[in-house]
């Protein structure tokens, strides 16, 4: 199919302002540019392998066409509608990317089993009903072009319904964009399929808001999902502008709107039997991060992640966020002195500074005296010294991967480093299991302490004794807390560990355990722990039951500073 004539820079630039036209807006988009990619294919390996046909590239904010694609699959004549197409999307749909991150999360929710995103086809419905206005028929070419690249047996179940729905939005005959071949198979396997595209249709645009047909969109497509839940290439697909990392925090918690259309699609019967039954904040937020990234690259979603994690658990450190006191500092003289000044006959004799007089004038001090004032100091400017914190997290077995699940000893840390950093300290973390602990220089920065402990070494427990040895013969102002359970007591039961345990607490300005205390009661943890007990600068917190975790804050709260 490919001519051999390239694309004319005249006829391309006509095509873009008629594509602009067609929305009737000015954007601040670039004129297109042609596809580059490092490694080109030709031909059907384009079509085959899911090359794009266009999208566009938000850093240069320019569309990028696959010059190529078109020519392959004969559809030369349909550059406006694609450029239409794709500009569609920039000022469109969607609307925004909050908005695309909010439905990416609630497409996790509703099509469970799903790997690749149904999102773009739902918003190329919206685009295409625009530009198919006036430009139906260039569209049609593009998905013949396409599917006609494809051996019959690679086009799914999905994709013929697909292409059914835009027979029945542009008036066409069945099989006009379908293939025949699939006809009576598609009847077969989905009786009824081509009426549910005619309903589909129907009802799809008269939709109150796009929340609702999303849902609905998510009900009626789910019948005709492959069992592997991949849809596979599709034209026009894989061209939408990506949420960023706040898009996608903002998404994890549900939207009052999200849980309307909800309750709408069920009391419709738009939703299969029990999808969308919880509310779109009811699903943990890390399982939600998890649906997000499973797909990604391994090289994208790894950092990807932890920074969506991150954000999560920064969020509860807000809701928990306890407040450090600072250490005193020693008092100030209450009067501070002023400079000297000559002594005249009259003042009172009890402002002669005589050391200074003697060191100024020698001899004739007692003739001419020099004399001080003395004024009270600003209070404003005492101030308060925040001692370092220094933070040793068990992150054993018996807790989760806080990346996987929600670690509430993780995030007591993070709530006791960012309070103190807050108030102009600095933190120094250690985090252990069983080996070598993970040990942080002093930080000061809060963004860098809470990512540092997010990190998790699961197995056995050994608490590092060999480092806060070695911290605490440094003798600083430090306030050291420990955040373990049950294993802790075996830990410093073992020989040499309750000298070093102490040493530790006389070396600072408080010690503090915090212990998940589920596998052994507050007597056990007092036996094992009453020599430290005797210290007047230990305290001991056990948290029953870390699901609630507002308790275990003020706890904390209380047994480090009071309230």
């Amino acid at each position: 199919m490919r001519t051999a004539a390239p694309f004319d820079a005249r006829n391309i630039a006509q095509a873009w302002e008629q594509a602009l036209r067609l929305w009737g807006v000015n954007v601040s988009l670039s004129a297109p540019s042609a596809w580059s990619p490092d490694s080109p294919r030709s031909g059907k390996g384009m079509v085959e392998a899911g090359d794009p046909i266009a999208y566009i590239d938000m850093n240069a904010r320019q569309v990028v066409v696959n010059f190529p694609m078109l020519d392959h699959i004969g559809a030369r004549q349909s550059l406006t509608a694609v450029l239409a197409h794709e500009v569609g999307h920039h000022i469109a749909f969607p609307h925004t990317l909050g908005l695309a991150a909010q439905l990416e999360v609630l497409e996790g929710q509703l099509l469970p089993r799903l790997q690749d995103s149904l999102l773009n086809l739902f918003f190329d419905l919206q685009v295409n009903e625009v530009v198919g206005r006036t430009l139906a028929p260039e569209l049609c070419t593009v998905y013949r072009g396409h599917q006609q690249a494809f051996p019959p047996d690679k086009l799914s179940p999905l994709f013929n319904f697909y292409l059914a729905c835009y027979e029945e939005l542009w008036g066409l005959a069945a099989g006009s964009l379908t293939p025949a071949s699939h006809e009576d198979a598609m009847e077969q396997q989905f009786a009824g399929w081509r009426g549910e595209a005619r309903m589909f249709v129907q009802t799809f645009y008269s939709l109150p808001n796009v929340y609702l047909q999303f849902v609905y969109f998510c009900g009626v497509f789910i019948r005709y999902l492959p069992a592997s839940g991949k849809v596979g290439a599709m034209p026009l697909s894989g061209d939408l502008p990506q949420p960023d990392l706040d898009d996608y925090a903002g998404a994890l918690y549900g939207s009052p709107a999200v849980d309307e259309a909800l309750q709408e699609a069920k009391k419709r019967g738009m939703l299969p039997e029990g999808a969308g039954e919880a509310p779109s904040n009811g699903a943990d937020p890390l399982s939600k991060i998890d649906r997000l990234t499973r797909n990604m690259p391994g090289t994208t979603a790894a950092p990807f992640r932890r920074a969506l994690v991150g954000r999560h658990y920064k969020r509860l450190v807000e809701q928990y966020l306890i407040k450090v006191p600072g250490i005193k500092a020693p008092p100030p003289e209450p009067m501070l002195p002023t400079t000297t000044e000559e002594w005249e006959f009259g003042d009172n004799p009890k402002l002669i500074d005589w050391n200074q007089s003697v060191l100024a004038r020698g001899a004739l001090a007692a003739v001419s005296p020099l004399r001080r004032e003395y004024e009270a100091e600003d209070p404003r400017e005492r101030g308060q010294v925040v001692p370092g914190i220094e933070i040793y997290l068990d992150t054993s077995g018996s807790m989760p991967n806080p990346q996987a699940g929600l670690n509430v000893m993780t995030l007591a840390a993070q709530i006791l480093a960012a309070a103190a950093l807050r108030k102009g300290g600095k933190v120094r973390a250690i985090i252990y299991s069983y080996g070598n602990p993970l040990v942080s220089d002093w930080m000061q920065s809060e963004d860098v302490a809470l990512d540092f402990l997010l990190n998790y070494a699961g197995g056995g427990t050994l608490f590092p004794f060999d480092v806060l040895k070695r911290f605490a013969a440094r003798r600083e102002e430090v306030i050291r807390v420990v955040i373990s359970d049950s294993d802790f007591l075996s830990n410093v039961a073992m020989k040499d560990a309750m000298p070093i345990f102490e040493r530790g607490i006389e070396h600072s300005t408080l010690t503090v355990g915090l212990f998940a205390g589920w596998y052994g009661g507050e007597k056990q943890f007092r036996e094992a722990l009453k020599t430290p007990l005797s210290h007047a600068n230990f305290r001991m917190v056990l948290v029953g039951d870390l699901r609630g975790f507002g308790k275990a804050a003020a706890d904390l709260s209380d047994a480090l500073f009071g309230r």
